[in-house]
């Protein structure tokens, strides 16, 4: 899975005369998927991560019938459940970032 990371290295302001090879630090586990509706309203997503704590989760539908609007009904720390405004069929994409 891919994280957000940052090099530990550009945070001091030294200027030395040999560069030093970067030192990375894992900041973010994120993570991507789809959620594929067929004429209903509700459908969920298990993640694929673990997480400590409920991550935050954004989402948008995608396709020629995707004139509908989408919430999240709950997250846990295990998967999300999403909500559209009427019965549709379509795709959502969906991404998930752990809460730092």
């Amino acid at each position: 899975m891919p994280y957000i990371r940052r090099n530990l290295n550009q945070f001091r302001k030294v200027y030395p005369g040999i560069r030093k090879e970067p030192v990375y630090e894992n900041i973010q586990r994120v993570e991507i998927g789809r959620i594929v509706f067929s004429n209903s309203n509700s459908e969920s997503f298990k993640f694929s991560n673990s997480y400590d704590s409920p991550p935050i989760v954004t989402f948008s539908a995608v396709g020629a019938n995707a004139n509908v609007n989408l919430y999240c009904e709950s997250v846990t720390t295990k998967r999300a459940t999403i909500v559209s405004s009427a019965n549709f069929t379509g795709e959502a994409h969906i991404h998930v970032m752990e809460n730092v």
